[in-house]
């Protein structure tokens, strides 16, 4: 057994791992080890709520940081027209016009981190 010390999210646990080869065996906890686990119970993340969306929003294909607004509101768009770029991993993706319209509004600013389906700006 190993006793390893874990972190996610910023909260530590304390978490004992057992190795065991062949089949399913049950495990026995050591009595310190049940009575701390008792003590922590384990929160699971929760799933971040969806922002609700409006017609003509433009949402992120990825979780990432914004890198740059390559548009400001009123401008005047063609269908692949660049607005904005992500960085995610070390990559950088480029945001295009869906369609031809014109950005109403842009709901992030350099440097925010935005989630996989965020709204990013709004074209009508």
């Amino acid at each position: 057994m190993k006793h390893l010390r874990i972190t996610v999210e910023g909260k530590t646990y304390d978490v004992i791992v057992e190795r065991f080869d062949g089949p399913d065996v049950p495990i026995a906890v050591p009595p310190q080890a049940a009575a701390s686990a008792a003590a922590a119970p384990v929160s699971r993340p929760q799933a971040a709520p969806k922002a609700a969306t409006a017609p003509g929003d433009v949402l992120s294909p990825l979780a990432g940081i914004v890198k740059a607004v390559d548009t400001q509101i009123g401008a005047v768009v063609k269908a692949g027209d660049a607005l904005m770029t992500l960085e995610a991993m070390k990559m950088y993706t480029a945001i295009n016009a869906p369609t031809d319209g014109t950005v109403t509004a842009i709901h992030v600013s350099p440097g925010d981190a935005v989630d996989e389906g965020q709204a990013l700006y709004t074209l009508a």
